[in-house]
């Protein structure tokens, strides 16, 4: 039986497993983490029934999660984005740690944040803490997803709660916005294990002026990572945000600081031995 877990769907490519049982080792707790594939039209029943300690949230399910829990943190409740769930008694309660591992992946990679303008890829729950953080910090911020409504959603609501117009683009027009921007991020699934020969944006619009952040960290390096390192500044990916927020999630669940550096090593030895 696990005491953790991550839901979501697909969840089989995830390395939270690895890095929080690698966690709890070093801290020399006996806890048991699982995946659970769960799609959203069993989610209600999953929630309804779930013993956990502690839940991670991965796509699709991060706003759909909120209504089957009992308390969201205010950020999370802000943002309308959930991750971690934390069992309290008989409480579920919902924060979100994405965006603070986001910002500290572009911490650590000294990406260059003053006078940035970003163009985010995917309106969804990862996306949209990420659009509203960047909104909240000033950012002229551009936004992408397949589903134009979405998008919009999206944008009425930063505008309605940070009063930042973030502006969404059209598949036809990222072409010519990408040319006007600093920072990529690529916050869809696109390119993640198992469909790698997939890129959210074609190569050839990449500039040698642009930062390119992949969210996606399996695998490793990513197709449109492969050509940002040959085409643009600096290419960055997805594990930094990964262990950040993972670790914040073990930080609320047990109230003690978790080995970050250890929970990094584990998850690059598994995908390095990937290939």
């Amino acid at each position: 039986m696990s005491d953790f877990g991550l839901i979501g769907h697909p969840v089989e490519h995830s390395m939270s497993k690895v890095m929080h049982e690698a966690a709890f080792e070093e801290m020399g707790l006996e806890y048991v983490y699982g995946l659970f594939d769960v799609e959203e039209a069993e989610l209600e029943l999953f929630m309804e029934h779930a013993k956990f300690r502690g839940l991670n949230v991965t796509i699709p399910l991060k706003t759909a999660v909120i209504e089957h829990l009992d308390e969201v943190s205010p950020e999370a409740d802000f943002i309308g984005s959930v991750n971690t769930v934390e069992f309290s008694g008989n409480r579920k309660i919902g924060h979100n740690t994405d965006v603070l591992g986001f910002m500290k992946c572009l911490e650590e990679a000294e990406v260059e944040l003053e006078e940035s303008t970003f163009l985010v890829l995917g309106s969804g729950g990862a996306g949209r803490g990420i659009v509203f953080k960047l909104a909240m910090e000033k950012h002229r911020v551009y936004n992408f997803d397949v589903d134009e409504m979405k998008c919009a959603r999206l944008a009425e609501d930063v505008m309605e709660k940070v009063g930042v117009r973030v502006e969404p683009v059209k598949v036809d027009g990222i072409k010519d916005t990408i040319k006007n921007v600093d920072v990529l991020v690529n916050a869809t699934p696109v390119g993640m294990h198992p469909k790698i020969d997939r890129m959210p944006v074609p190569p050839d619009i990449l500039h040698p002026a642009l930062t390119v952040v992949d969210i996606v960290y399996n695998p490793l390096e990513t197709k449109l990572l492969r050509y940002a390192r040959q085409r643009c500044e600096k290419a960055v990916n997805g594990v930094g945000m990964l262990v950040h927020q993972g670790a914040e999630s073990l930080r609320i669940w047990l109230g003690q600081g978790p080995p970050v550096e250890v929970m990094r090593k584990a998850v690059l030895e598994r995908l390095e031995s990937q290939g």
